[in-house]
């Protein structure tokens, strides 16, 4: 930033703040005092609902002629109301009598209004103390006035602002408003890679995701098959162990049956031989006998 740019800058800053804001001639001198009197009235006017509704409390403060006029403030007040009121409920006829009457009471009031004012901005002691009641007290009028403060301000800048002031202050402006746009932009590019970057990132977790799902599916798939594998194998080793049961059983009934038959067969040749040794006793006994006889 050259210097000369930064004393345009101060400058415009300056310009910016009211409270570098002098007055330098006679008719801004007027201006400005009038504005200041008007707000002045303004925040006077403001209060007088609040006095009036306070009118035991403030009676000794403000004397008798500015209650006085305060009451007669309040019946006029009262009576525009109530005109305001029944207007609405009128015949023709009576609207327009009530429209003349309401003109005048308003006008009226608008005398009384000024009349308490002028009473109340000839005691400057007495106006100090009540605006010290505005700033305890709200107003409904506080927005306006505080719009016409920033009147009064804009005016006053307006009144002191020259035209190479008023250049620097648009040039001022303008920088901002650059400044500003091209920040928007570089947030804006900012966002789109934040939102470029997170979308990458979620669709990486996504894939990431599914890979895990696929594979714990899988993992589920494979632990499915061991258990059905393992349990196909049990089923044929039992089938197989009662296979060769089975088996076993049948070459011993075999065995069995084959030895059995040997026995048998000896058991028959035993018996025959022991038939033919008898046979052959009782022949040699016979022959025997017969030699002897």
């Amino acid at each position: 930033e050259t210097p000369e740019k930064a004393k345009i800058t101060s400058n415009a800053m300056k310009m910016l703040d009211p409270r570098w804001l002098k007055p330098n001639s006679i008719e801004t001198e007027r201006i400005i005092t009038v504005l200041d009197e008007t707000i002045a009235r303004l925040e006077l006017s403001s209060l007088i609902p609040h006095i009036i509704d306070s009118l035991d409390r403030f009676a000794d403060v403000l004397g008798p002629e500015i209650t006085n006029n305060l009451i007669e403030h309040q019946k006029l007040s009262n009576e525009v109301e109530r005109l305001l009121s029944s207007s609405e409920e009128g015949d023709t006829m009576r609207a327009e009598e009530q429209r003349g009457c309401l003109c005048l009471l308003k006008q009226r009031l608008k005398c009384s209004v000024r009349d308490v004012l002028r009473l109340l901005l000839a005691n400057p002691a007495l106006c100090r103390a009540l605006k010290y009641e505005a700033l305890v007290r709200e107003s409904p009028a506080e927005v306006f006035i505080k719009a016409f403060n920033e009147f009064r301000n804009f005016m006053l800048e307006r009144l002191l602002t020259s035209h190479t002031e008023e250049e620097e202050k648009i040039r001022f402006l303008e920088d901002i408003s650059l400044q500003i746009h091209k920040n928007t932009e570089a947030i804006m590019a900012l966002q789109a890679e934040l939102a470029a970057a997170i979308r990458t990132r979620e669709e990486e977790i996504h894939r990431k995701d599914n890979v895990i799902e696929d594979l714990k599916s899988s993992m589920q798939d494979l632990t499915t098959d061991c258990k059905v594998t393992i349990q196909n194998i049990k089923e044929e080793g039992k089938k197989q162990r009662e296979e060769q049961l089975e088996a076993s059983q049948e070459r011993c009934a075999r065995l069995q049956q084959d030895v059995q038959q040997p026995e048998a067969q000896l058991n028959a040749l035993v018996l025959e031989h022991r038939a033919s040794e008898l046979a052959l006793q009782k022949v040699n006994r016979r022959k025997a006998l017969d030699q002897e006889i």
